[in-house]
């Protein structure tokens, strides 16, 4: 076929459906069949043409074999990296569970957890609240035991971790104390249990506190104490510390006195007359009486056979050693002698062994 030279029409190419029609160049011309409109040059090789809105979609959805394959961007995650994002989520619930026998180096805390914890460590944090049992259980273990001085509830298992500390339990934040909790709390055997923001104690509780395993308990809260409630206290067989009583009179004191603990501490006595004298030299143990400055020589003989040590305020008396009898001295030497004598024995025997021994050969 030839084109008409008169016309300026040539045969054209559709790019779309590959139809051969005539066309003049540098014009909008549609297509016979496929509707497209299209401009053709008279160069070679460069058609120009526009998809109208009837043409049809080609490839409006890809196939799965026609899809591009995407890459991800980063390594592939192993097996124990997919378990352990698996995991992550049930890790604490599960240290918790296990709390009792988890190492405290290998609890998972948040950043604001361990912050805490760090200014706790330093002193420089205390806890109104705990509700998880791991961080009371990394407080005791790491020496932020003060950090508990500032709690005003404690839930049994929150009591249950911080008891096993072996240092002093500091829990001045306390204003009641129910049985559940003193029961819990009497287990701890370390050195001092320090409940001093308490002002009333049921007797029932002090039933229960005086069963305390450790070497002191401290109630300086309390101001007044019923003679009942004394005579519970006398059986405590730890170190007692009542600094704040303010009912010291002759009943509750001879009630006092019967403690058999190694010492009892009574700072609210700022006076001391001579029958209180006369009661508390009847105490078996140390008397911390740091109220007095010191104790006037009308009632120091009160005190001369006193066995224990007395603490006041800028100093302290303590007993003086006496012999229990003349003899004592004399038979300390001659058990001196007797051991000397069986040791020279023993020597001289041994001597004359070895001579025998030396003639054989």
């Amino acid at each position: 076929m030839h084109a008409d030279t008169y016309s300026g029409e040539k045969w054209r190419n559709c790019p779309n459906c590959i139809l051969l029609f005539q066309a003049p160049p540098v014009q909008v011309v549609s297509c016979p069949k496929c509707q497209t409109n299209q401009i053709h040059q008279d160069d070679d090789g460069i058609v120009k043409w526009e998809r109208d809105s009837s043409a049809p979609q080609v490839h409006t959805e890809l196939s799965h074999q026609e899809t591009p394959l995407q890459s991800t961007g980063g390594p592939r995650r192993t097996a124990l990296a997919i378990l352990f994002s698996w995991w992550q989520p049930y890790q604490a619930a599960f240290e918790v569970f296990c709390v009792t026998f988890w190492p405290t180096s290998l609890f998972t805390f948040t950043t604001e957890e361990r912050r805490a914890l760090r200014l706790a460590g330093r002193g420089n944090y205390k806890f109104k609240e705990i509700n998880d049992p791991r961080i009371a259980k990394w407080l005791t273990h790491r020496g932020g035991s003060s950090a508990l001085n500032g709690l005003e509830t404690i839930q049994p298992a929150i009591a249950k971790q911080i008891v096993k500390t072996s240092d002093s339990l500091r829990l001045s934040g306390i204003q009641y104390l129910d049985e559940s909790l003193a029961h819990r709390l009497a287990g701890h055997s370390g050195r001092t249990l320090y409940l001093d923001n308490l002002h009333h104690v049921d007797l029932e509780v002090l039933e229960i506190l005086i069963t305390h395993a450790g070497r002191g308990l401290s109630l300086d809260g309390i101001k007044n104490l019923s003679i009942e409630e004394a005579s519970v206290l006398a059986r405590y067989r730890g170190r007692l510390s009542l600094n704040n009583l303010s009912n010291l009179n002759s009943e509750i004191l001879a009630a006092l006195v019967q403690h058999t603990g190694k010492s009892m501490s009574l700072a609210s006595l700022e006076k001391l007359s001579h029958p209180q004298a006369q009661q508390l030299k009847e105490y078996k143990g140390d008397l911390y009486l740091r109220g007095l400055c010191g104790i006037p020589l009308t009632i120091e003989s009160a005190f001369v056979e006193f066995p224990g040590k007395i603490v006041l305020k800028h100093h302290e008396r303590r007993p003086i050693q006496a012999y229990a009898s003349v003899d004592a001295p004399a038979e300390n030497r001659g058990a001196r002698i007797a051991l000397g004598i069986v040791t020279f024995a023993c020597m001289a025997a041994l001597f004359a062994l070895l001579v025998a021994a030396l003639s054989n050969f």
